[in-house]
């Protein structure tokens, strides 16, 4: 799998528009949402609504041993609802994050 980086909340723009056309280059792109607890679930982003929340597809979670070294996965099913309110973090390919930095940055019009 490549390597996955975070998406800083800086770095999704804050205008709704804008925001959405970078949401929206990430579909379909390998993510992976870590959530307050400490789990990581990761899979396909398919889609998302107006409060955070993502549906990923062939999802998986991982857990963190106690040294907090990723040690356990388990496999979640074929849809995974993540809820919003409990993302700390979302990462993704470095190729599928400035492309969606560009599409967001994009004119309406252009």
């Amino acid at each position: 799998m490549a390597t996955l980086h975070s998406i800083a909340e800086g770095q999704v723009p804050s205008d709704a528009e804008a925001a959405k056309r970078f949401m929206s280059k990430l579909m379909n792109t390998s993510v992976r949402a870590h959530i307050d607890d400490g789990r990581i679930i990761s899979g396909q982003l398919w889609c998302f609504d107006q409060l955070k929340n993502l549906i990923l597809l062939s999802g998986y979670e991982t857990r963190a041993d106690s040294e907090g070294h990723q040690s356990e996965h388990r496999a979640l099913g074929p849809l995974i609802l993540v809820p919003g309110k409990y993302i700390r973090k979302l990462e993704a390919t470095k190729n599928s994050t400035e492309a969606a930095i560009a599409a967001a940055n994009e004119s309406e019009f252009a």
